[in-house]
């Protein structure tokens, strides 16, 4: 993935527990006016002045795992996120008088942050590689938050014909597939997925979009094999899949990423705020 790392800044050193080493973050400050937002459908959209808003804007996970311990990295940095009513999506940072946070899906904070409606996100990096798709806006600022651990692989059964297949080398070399009859593949990462299989030489592969207990897939029938996260591994095992060998597809954890387009619009000069 196409990813623009964050050329080195002054920072002040933040701790939290799981981190190592210690995380730096940096917040890019620019001048300008400010402007108000809508809500469509549950998420928040631009206006058509939005460029010329002067507060930076922090997309973090509205629900689950990831967003529990993103909140509690941020409490850790000595940042507390006041949300007046637990059923807006907007909320801010006391500590940081020009930053405005927006609680939205993982996948909504990639996408706004492609379109320059929020400045600053955190998510997964399997999220942000599935739905960024390389775009050049995009600033990885810190590859390693040390949460949100799990892994993007490839697993197939055990048994029947993939018995004694061990590799996605192996895999890509079986006859079977043809494209009369081809690898039947059950994933929600419908990018990362055919890319990753394209190119390790698979040119037969029909792809299913699911999400949530792809393990049963292959069992009932209607996939061969599932491109998924795994953490332990212990659900494969239940449903009597494997991983194999150069299946993983990207190791992941939460990141912290930028809209390059986003605060290079700014109007006026910017600065670096330590936090």
């Amino acid at each position: 993935m196409s990813l623009i790392h964050c050329p080195t800044t002054t920072t002040t050193r933040l701790r939290h527990p799981p981190l190592s080493p210690t995380v730096k973050f940096t917040v890019i400050k620019c001048c300008s006016l400010t402007s108000p937002v809508t809500v469509v459908n549950g998420n928040l959209e631009m206006t058509s002045s939005d460029k010329n808003r002067n507060e930076i804007r922090l997309g973090l996970p509205s629900k689950g795992r990831m967003a529990a311990d993103t909140l509690d990295l941020l409490k850790d940095c000595q940042l507390s996120v006041r949300q007046l009513n637990p059923r807006q999506y907007v909320a801010d940072i006391p500590q940081l008088s020009n930053v405005e946070v927006w609680f939205q899906r993982p996948k909504d904070i990639v996408r706004k942050l492609v379109s320059g409606d929020l400045d600053l996100g955190i998510v997964g990096l399997d999220t942000l590689s599935e739905y960024g798709q390389g775009n050049e806006d995009l600033i990885l600022v810190h590859d390693a938050l040390a949460y949100g651990d799990c892994r993007l692989s490839l697993a197939i059964p055990k048994y029947g014909i993939f018995e004694k297949i061990n590799s996605v080398k192996e895999l890509a070399q079986m006859p079977q597939w043809t494209a009369e009859k081809p690898l039947r593949v059950a994933t929600g990462f419908t990018y990362l997925g055919p890319k990753f299989l394209k190119e390790n030489g698979l040119e037969h592969v029909d792809f299913s979009t699911a999400d949530g207990a792809l393990e049963a897939a292959p069992a009932m029938g209607i996939a061969d094999a599932i491109v998924d996260l795994v953490s332990s591994g212990t659900t494969l095992k239940e449903n009597n899949l494997k991983e194999i060998e150069g299946g993983v597809i990207l190791e992941s954890q939460a990141v912290l990423v930028a809209s390059k387009k986003s605060l290079l619009q700014r109007k006026g000069s910017c600065q670096h705020e330590r936090i």
